[in-house]
C-alpha cells in the first residue's frame, strides 16, 4: 500500500488528451500554467514559480496526460534519436520532473497499474523486445524493465505469403523463426541482418519469391540487405562497406532479383 498511495493520489482523476489553448507551448495544471519556452539550443519548462532547464534540447513538447501527471517529449532534434521522455508532476508543492528516459524511439505506449504509470516504448537495439519504463510517483528514478520479443502471430511452418505485407525486422526478430535463423546464419549473422535490413520495404510477391528489401537507418549508403522466400527455401542477403557481401541460405538456382542486387554491390 506504501508503494501505492504515490500513483493513486497522481491518478484520482484520469484525464483524456491535455485540453490547453496551445498544446505545444502552454498547459493548465493544478499548479498554475506550465509553459515552455525556447532560449538557444535550450528549453525551458517553467511552472508553479519554478523552471527547469532541458540544456541542449531546443524541441520538447507536452504530451499525454494522466491526472496531475504530464509525459514531455524532448529532443535535440537529431535523427539518431528522435524522442526521450520525462514525467511532469504538477500538485501543488510537489512540482517536480522525473530522470529522463527512453530507448530513442518515440513511439510511446502509456499505460498505469495500481503502482506506476508506465511508457513502453520499441527497444531500437536489433533483436530487443520492448522496454517499459515505470515510475512510482516518489522519487525522480525511473525503473526500467525489459519485455520479450512479441510473438509474430505466424507460425514458424506457415508458407511464405503469410509474411506479406510484413515488414522484415518482424521476420527477423520473430520468436517462432528464432531457431531457424540461428540454424542458418548464426547469432552474429542474425544480428546483423537485425541491424541492416531495419528501413526496410514490406514482403511482396516477386514471381515466386516473396521478398524484402532494405537498409541500416542512417548509413543506407554503406548497408544493403534482402530476405527471400520461397516455399521452404529461405535467402538472406547482406552487404557492408567495409565488410562485403554474405548470403545465408542455398545459392544454387536462380536468385531473386532482391538478392541478386544486394550480390552485386562492391
Amino acid at each position: 500500500m506504501i508503494m501505492r498511495m504515490p500513483v493513486l493520489g497522481l491518478m484520482a482523476c484520469v484525464a483524456g488528451p491535455v485540453q490547453a489553448q496551445d498544446t505545444y507551448n502552454r498547459i493548465e495544471t493544478p499548479s498554475g500554467t506550465a509553459t515552455l519556452t525556447q532560449q538557444g539550443v535550450d528549453s525551458v519548462l517553467t511552472i508553479g514559480g519554478q523552471g527547469f532547464v532541458f540544456e541542449g534540447m531546443p524541441y520538447v513538447s507536452f504530451g499525454e496526460r494522466l491526472g496531475d501527471v504530464v509525459l514531455l517529449s524532448v529532443s535535440s532534434g537529431g535523427s539518431a534519436c528522435p524522442a526521450e521522455f520525462v514525467w511532469l508532476d504538477t500538485r501543488p508543492g510537489k512540482v517536480r520532473i522525473t530522470d529522463r528516459f527512453g530507448t530513442c524511439s518515440d513511439l510511446a505506449e502509456v499505460s498505469w497499474d495500481a503502482e506506476s504509470v508506465i511508457v513502453t516504448l520499441p527497444s531500437m537495439r536489433p533483436g530487443e523486445g520492448p522496454v517499459a519504463f515505470h515510475w512510482d510517483g516518489k522519487a525522480a528514478a525511473i525503473r526500467e524493465v525489459a519485455l520479450p520479443q512479441p510473438p509474430s502471430g505466424i507460425p514458424a511452418t506457415a508458407p511464405p505469403a503469410a509474411w506479406l505485407g510484413r515488414h522484415p525486422g518482424e521476420f527477423l526478430s520473430a520468436p517462432e523463426q528464432r531457431g531457424r535463423l540461428l540454424a542458418q546464419m548464426g547469432a552474429e549473422g542474425l544480428l546483423d541482418a537485425q541491424r541492416i535490413i531495419s528501413v526496410a520495404t514490406t514482403f511482396e510477391t516477386v514471381g515466386d519469391w516473396v521478398v524484402a528489401s532494405g537498409c541500416q537507418p542512417h548509413a543506407c549508403d554503406i548497408t544493403e540487405g534482402a530476405i527471400a522466400m520461397y516455399r521452404d527455401w529461405l535467402l538472406v542477403a547482406l552487404w557492408e562497406k567495409g565488410k562485403g557481401v554474405r548470403v545465408f541460405g542455398d545459392q544454387t538456382g536462380m536468385m531473386p532479383a532482391a538478392i541478386a542486387k544486394v550480390m552485386a554491390r562492391q
